[in-house]
């Protein structure tokens, strides 16, 4: 994408409140510019007026400028506030749709892409983008108009002066931009660094034990180190590049003083100027070329920040996760209630509620559902399967059998190419995802717990439970017992990932939360699979007091969990 096509999505992110912002800008410059050119028309009034010795009138100018001058730096000051208020308020409006991008993306894009990934989108690329709205776009608009202010009484003063000042000021702005490409391009590459380094420390930390007991840990850090270096290098070129705007500004600014003071003292003896006129340039010419050389300066600042800002544009462009895989029709997720509103349109054949939908008599109902991930490689094909209300099933089979890829199904996760799938008499190709997980609670292999207290994590299965739902669910997943007897009880804190539980006590919390969610439906994969003999059995326990009360699925392959089902179907089987 083109920088001044960034550079217009990146203004439209504000919305209509972008006409306060630029306002704001623009006033701050205008009246930052008025009180310089006040000082410089006092020392002009200064000088003619000394000149003829009619002091009277020099009071008066003094008075009028001075009066002129606090005024402009009071409605400076009231521009600045509203300018940094409009520029947290879209550094927030981008944090949150960073965040509403990250939490509806599909299942799909957190399988392809490493966490990491998405931790640098918020902790490099946003903060970076943050910087067009925080100062680098008021560092390229204020000098512009603050040079346009500076010309307009330069050129009335001495409008040869002027030109021969604008040209030595031009050549070296162009010299600045030369570095336009190079800057956009090395801030193209940290990014790209940056994402790398943070994937890499979320390994390290994710798998610390793996890292100290592994060679191929060490080769983690060494991967680490390599790319921390690698961002020095390019850190270090762009520090370059800053320095020489930087330098070649300040060195460019003595020669512009020096040939202003010889072009100025050679018009004022021919006569192209006076004397105070000479001393009013002058006084400007330094705001002026100070101004005119910052727009050279940070013009590939913010053509960086843009190469930042294109990284978080295609993570918003990024496809979403529809609200129903097969259907034109979506709906925004703020306006979707936990129940549903009632007044909410909707086509007959699209269900919300399972008001509309088949009077199926099967909790779940699978019918010749086929599916690949990419499209060449069949994981499932005409799969089959009715689960009753209140069964318990087992669903077994070899490795790669497409187990945990029916679950993602089940889930929604996924769309299906070929076959139905009906839960509780939602069609899932016509009912709301949302609807749809309504009437599932889903146990994993390996649940993650929040880093908070128990009770935090089990509320998750449903925000509004009292503490008498959350002990009463906790019982039910045999998980009670343990949590009274830890040192907080149910405020005892997990840890991160339930670090500071064992596997079984995680997965009880896991199915306490579950119970709590209080769908009709239970989904667990592997649940006991990574458990200890006696871990296994108090699961095992729990869902003995699930069995009836809810339609359990159990993908599992211990033969001890097998035993608990009413019936085991054995995929891959023909």
């Amino acid at each position: 994408m083109k920088n001044y096509k960034l550079f217009i999505r990146s203004m439209k992110v504000m919305g209509n409140r972008m006409i306060l912002y630029l306002g704001a800008i623009f006033v701050m410059s205008v009246t930052f510019s008025m009180f310089s050119i006040m000082s410089s028309l006092l020392m002009k009034s200064v000088v003619d007026i000394a000149q003829v010795g009619d002091y009277q009138k020099l009071a008066v100018t003094i008075a009028v400028i001075v009066v002129i001058g606090v005024v402009s730096l009071l409605i400076y000051r009231v521009a600045t506030i509203r300018y940094n208020v409009e520029a947290k308020r879209v550094y927030g409006v981008l944090s949150e749709a960073v965040l509403e991008a990250e939490m509806r993306l599909p299942y799909s894009y957190y399988e392809k892409h490493h966490s990491g990934e998405i931790i640098s989108k918020i902790s490099y690329d946003l903060t970076k983008m943050g910087d067009i709205y925080g100062s680098r776009l008021r560092r390229v608009v204020m000098p512009f108009i603050q040079v346009i202010a500076f010309l307009i009484p330069m050129f009335l003063l001495s409008w040869q002066l002027t030109l021969c000042l604008v040209a030595t000021n031009a050549i070296m702005m162009g010299i600045e931009m030369l570095l336009l490409n190079p800057m956009h391009r090395v801030s193209t590459e940290l990014s790209a660094i940056n994402t790398k380094m943070t994937s890499r420390l979320s390994d390290l930390l994710q798998g610390m034990e793996q890292v100290r007991m592994y060679a191929s840990g060490y080769k983690t850090i060494d991967e680490f180190k390599t790319q921390n270096h690698c961002y020095a290098k390019k850190s270090n070129k762009m520090i370059l590049y800053i320095a020489c705007l930087n330098s070649g500004g300040k060195g460019f600014e003595l020669l512009c003083s020096l040939v202003f003071l010889v072009i100025g003292i050679y018009f004022v003896e021919k006569g192209y100027t006076t004397l105070g006129a000479l001393t009013a340039i002058y006084t400007m010419y330094g705001a002026f070329s100070f101004q005119f050389l910052q727009m050279g300066k940070y013009i590939p600042e913010l053509v960086g920040c843009l190469a930042n800002a294109k990284n978080i544009f295609d993570f918003l462009d990024e496809t979403r996760e529809p609200q129903n895989w097969y259907t034109d029709l979506f709906v925004q997720e703020k306006h979707i209630k936990n129940n549903f509103s009632e007044n909410m349109s909707c086509s007959d054949a699209f269900s919300y509620d399972g008001v509309h939908a088949s009077t199926n008599t099967f909790a779940v109902d699978i019918n010749s559902v086929t599916f690949s991930y990419d499209g060449e490689n069949t994981v499932l094909e005409d799969f089959s399967l009715q689960i009753k209300s209140g069964e318990c099933v087992a669903i077994t089979g070899v490795s790669g059998c497409g187990k945990t890829t029916l679950s993602k199904l089940l889930l929604g996760l996924y769309p299906l190419d070929g076959g139905t799938i009906i839960i509780n008499g939602l069609d899932i190709k016509k009912c709301h995802l949302t609807a749809l997980r309504k009437q599932i609670a889903y146990v994993p292999q390996e649940p993650y717990l929040f880093n908070g207290s128990i009770e935090e994590n089990i509320r998750m299965g449903r925000p509004s439970a009292t503490e008498e739902e959350i002990i009463k669910a906790a019982k039910q997943a045999n998980a009670h017992e343990f949590i009274i007897h830890l040192s907080e009880g149910y405020q005892t804190k997990v840890g991160e990932r339930g670090n500071n539980l064992s596997g079984g006590q995680c997965q009880r919390i896991a199915i306490a939360r579950a119970i709590l969610k209080d769908s009709p439906i239970i989904l667990m994969d592997e649940a006991t699979s990574a458990l200890d003999n006696e871990s296994e059995q108090f699961v095992n326990d729990a869902l003995k007091n699930l069995q009836g009360k809810k339609t359990i699925i159990m993908i599992a392959h211990r033969p001890s969990t097998i035993q608990l089902a009413d019936r085991v179907c054995c995929m891959g089987e023909k």
